[in-house]
């Protein structure tokens, strides 16, 4: 009999692979970081450049805590991945890195079941 796998350890184990990372940047992230960084790279995807959205709504798209999603966003700001600026309670997130942008949207054209929706409206129907 096969014990069944939570969604979240699922969301981890697919986060890396569809994060669209760069090279250089994938390294400095662990697979819980890796799964923020998605959340994130969708939302910037789907609006231009920028996500905007609240610690809580990041981490819980991800399926990881808040201080892991935090952890992320600090590891992303240091290699110079993202601009982050808290804005009462929200983050103001922008991409630094055009390559990683349009990785993103590479990967999105690839991936059938992508419906334009963002991630974090997936998650609140759950």
């Amino acid at each position: 009999m096969t014990k069944e796998v939570p969604e979240h350890i699922q969301r981890h184990r697919v986060g890396r692979a569809s994060a669209a990372l760069p090279g250089w940047a994938a390294a400095e992230f662990t697979e819980s970081e890796a799964a923020v960084m998605r959340v994130v790279g969708v939302e910037m995807a789907n609006n231009r450049g920028v996500c905007a959205l609240h610690i809580k709504a990041i981490a819980a798209a991800a399926g990881v805590s808040v201080e892991t999603a935090r952890s992320a966003l600090r590891t992303a700001k240091m290699i110079g991945l993202v601009t982050v600026e808290r804005l009462q309670g929200f983050y103001d997130i922008r991409s630094r890195t055009p390559a990683w942008l349009a990785a993103l949207r590479e990967s999105q054209e690839r991936t059938e079941h992508f419906d334009r929706e963002t991630v974090v409206k997936k998650a609140a129907r759950r």
